[in-house]
């Protein structure tokens, strides 16, 4: 079981196991202490990797069918509706509802490739076609902890200039104890559906989450990006499609959540929906109510404005944990507008 530590607040000046904790000045002084990037370069059985065809052969040769098959969803996140210390640790930047990016579908030379699932469900295969599509945009994620262990989370493609980056959530990237221990071998599988789609692994070339997942786990900070390499000469939102990205919006909006639950009644083989109007949770948090999915969801999804013909929303929250029933994520305001910022620009 995954535990959450108490509010700690420290420098935002730090470097700990040579990982430099990066903050411009004007990010340091316009967000908390814990709310500056912290940042990895990604690995493959913890070595860095310098080249896409590299990247790619790694990918395809460890991630083998089986492998993802009997990879587990990452351990669930201990939280609450209300959390010691949150207000004074992230008070909030809150300014003008505003999109960071607008949903795009593919717009490469080569056509996008569907996985084999017609739809989105909201209850196991078998039990019946529900009315949500799939997203393109939306993925499982597969990666390797520490010990060697593999695990799975979801994630999204978010549409940018360098058409790379991938939205998730910070447990999905690092154990969140202050190590060095990002985890390895990451890679997005869009529209996974009982297995990769068309479209194939694209494997993390760098990872920035917050300080205060990084070094405290601490849940309303539990939000990251991934840049990932080009595959076959393509980049990512090119071939597949993205989501926006939206900051500021009220706490209460219609969402669509969409992941990859592995825990039964489910299996992680399909992407799953649940659907609602988000509701605050405490000072910088938000929840969809009665949602069904569980662990494996982590890092997917709240899209606002989901536009089910297209497949495509604004990512306005990520999966971060469970509570009496309710899907909760931290709430997408100019602190995460500052990281969004960041990792873009990266390679």
């Amino acid at each position: 079981m995954r535990r959450r530590h108490g509010i700690i607040i420290s420098a935002a000046t730090a470097m700990f196991c040579g990982l430099a904790l990066v903050a411009t000045p004007a990010q340091a002084s316009a967000t908390t202490p814990n709310g500056v990037p912290l940042e990895a370069e990604a690995t493959f059985h913890g070595r860095p990797v310098r080249d896409a065809a590299t990247a790619q052969t790694l990918a395809d040769t460890y991630w083998t069918p089986e492998r993802m098959r009997s990879a587990t969803p990452l351990e669930p996140l201990v939280g609450g509706e209300e959390l010691a210390g949150e207000a004074e640790d992230r008070p909030g930047r809150v300014g003008e509802p505003r999109s960071g990016a607008e949903p795009t579908g593919p717009r490469g030379t080569v056509a996008a490739v569907p996985g084999p699932s017609a739809s989105a469900r909201n209850l196991p295969a078998g039990a019946g076609i529900q009315s949500v599509n799939p997203s393109p945009g939306v993925g499982r994620v597969f990666f390797t902890d520490v010990h060697g262990e593999d695990y799975f989370c979801s994630a999204s493609a978010i549409n940018t200039a360098k058409a790379n980056l991938v939205a998730t959530a910070g447990h999905c990237l690092h154990p969140g104890d202050g190590s060095d221990n990002w985890y390895t071998n990451w890679v997005f599988a869009p529209n996974y559906a009982d297995g990769p789609s068309g479209w194939g692994l694209w494997s993390a070339r760098s990872m920035t989450s917050t300080k205060g997942w990084v070094d405290h786990d601490i849940l309303w900070w539990d939000y990251g990006f991934v840049t990932v390499w080009p595959r076959n000469g393509q980049r990512l939102v090119d071939v597949t499609g993205g989501e926006g990205i939206s900051f500021n919006y009220p706490r209460s909006v219609a969402a669509t959540l969409l992941g990859y639950p592995g825990v039964a009644p489910f299996d992680g083989k399909w992407q799953h929906y649940c659907q609602g109007t988000t509701k605050a949770a405490g000072t910088q948090r938000v929840k969809l109510v009665d949602c069904p999915l569980n662990e494996g969801t982590s890092g997917g999804p709240f899209l606002r404005a989901w536009n089910n013909s297209q497949g495509y929303g604004h990512v306005n929250s990520v999966a971060s944990y469970k509570f009496s029933g309710n899907m909760y994520g931290p709430y997408f305001d100019e602190d995460v507008a500052d990281l969004f910022d960041y990792a873009k620009a990266k390679n």
